[in-house]
């Protein structure tokens, strides 16, 4: 039995990605789908994300910020509800 053995560093530099962010406006948006269904499957990977649901990160610097705020005891205001009876 013959083993093919490839290099790891030439399979990390084939199948290596990189990550492109584009907002596109509704006019043109299912004809650059379109096009993008022509690349190789194997060499583009496709994900839409919806707007709605996507939670911008914060940066390290707000990340402390936030923090620090939920820390302060004056910070936190305490909610009740009321029952009534009918």
């Amino acid at each position: 039995m013959e083993e093919h053995i490839v290099p790891i560093r030439k399979y990390i530099k084939e199948t290596e990605m990189k990550r492109l962010e584009l907002e596109i406006n509704d006019s043109i948006f299912d004809t650059f789908k379109s096009f993008l269904e022509l690349l190789p499957k194997s060499k583009i990977k496709v994900k839409e994300i919806d707007e709605h649901f996507h939670i911008p990160f914060v940066s390290n610097a707000e990340q402390k910020e936030i923090e620090k705020n939920l820390r302060n005891t004056n910070c936190h205001v305490v909610s009740r509800s009321k029952v009534v009876k009918i």
